[in-house]
């Protein structure tokens, strides 16, 4: 499909926000209850020494103890109380300290709560007890992304492409913190990766997307949004991104679609709004083609399928080479 290049409008660029896992949700910690002692009465003093008045202490009662088992400190963590799954996993790995799946737990939910380095230390101590544990591998990184640590991260991913070469996510999160320390290429190579071993993996399609839109590739961007959100319908950024890829290559109507789609899916995402309201009525050239989003995303498998062809490729000669007696 070609694209008509001749809009001459100038129009402002809201910048995006790029999230690569599902956001963290912070847990809000409740007011912690503080017991004031009641004022003391004013009166008249007394001309005459009189006896000291006692007060009975109060009689305090007793705080049932959830036992922490990991079904119901698992449970908690399913249920979004995130705050109260790290008390319950801390208790559970106190008992159980063997199990590495629960520092991976207490880590997991740790890191929704937006204890960051209450995380870090689960998930290193679950991998100290499994140096295999992929998952903790895996969302160690995304702690040390979350921190700013992307070299960091890098070196942790790494070892969990050398658990299991074939995790999408590891290769998806590296782009993510090569994107980060600004190495757009080695970015795009590991989105690329990400999507070859999964093909369903959308947040790396709309990563990737993203990339391109930074960079101003927006008909390149299309392809992979177009995909991404046949795949996922249930994610306002993926629409809020494909409505800017629209917007740049002169579909205006296609593009307030698209971010009237992000709102409908978050009426509190502000980018969204500030777009849909940008483009909203725009007339679009009457010789722009109308998109084709099914098209472009058949486009985009077919590219895919080019991407596992040329992997095998480079990778075949590693297979045959001799080893070298030492």
């Amino acid at each position: 499909m070609s694209f008509n290049r001749k809009n001459n409008r100038t129009h402002v660029i809201a910048a995006l926000l790029l999230p690569l896992f599902a956001a963290a949700g912070c847990g809000t910690d409740d007011d912690t209850l503080v017991k004031k002692e009641k004022a003391a009465p004013q009166t008249t003093v007394a001309q005459t020494e009189t006896a000291p008045v006692t007060t009975p202490a109060p009689v305090e009662t007793p705080v049932a103890v959830v036992e922490a088992t990991y079904e119901n400190s698992e449970q908690a963590f399913l249920d979004g109380r995130y705050e109260e799954a790290v008390s319950l996993f801390t208790r559970y790995t106190e008992r159980e300290p063997n199990n590495p799946w629960g520092y991976y737990m207490l880590g997991l939910s740790a890191w929704k709560d937006g204890r960051l380095d209450v995380a870090e230390g689960a998930f290193q101590q679950s991998l100290t007890l499994d140096p295999n544990h992929l998952k903790s591998c895996v969302n160690l990184a995304r702690v040390l992304l979350d921190n700013n640590r992307a070299s960091e991260a890098l070196t942790i991913l790494d070892r969990a492409l050398a658990i299991d070469s074939t995790s999408s996510a590891a290769q998806r999160l590296k782009g993510r913190a090569y994107h980060d320390l600004n190495q757009v290429d080695d970015a795009i190579t590991a989105y690329r990766a990400a999507i070859a071993l999964d093909p369903t993996d959308a947040w790396s399609m709309n990563n990737l997307a993203f990339v391109r839109i930074q960079q101003g590739r927006y008909e390149e961007a299309l392809p992979p949004l177009a995909r991404a959100v046949e795949l996922r319908k249930d994610v306002p950024v993926f629409f809020n991104n494909l409505g800017m890829a629209l917007e740049h290559t002169g579909h205006f109507g296609a593009a307030t679609e698209a971010y009237a789609f992000a709102l409908n899916l978050d009426g509190s995402n502000a980018k969204a709004a500030l777009n849909h309201d940008r483009v909203a009525g725009v007339r679009e050239d009457p010789a722009t083609l109308p998109v084709d989003l099914t098209a472009l995303a058949r486009t985009f498998e077919s590219e895919i399928e080019s991407w596992k062809v040329s992997s095998v490729t480079e990778a075949r000669p590693d297979s045959v080479v001799s080893v070298q007696p030492e």
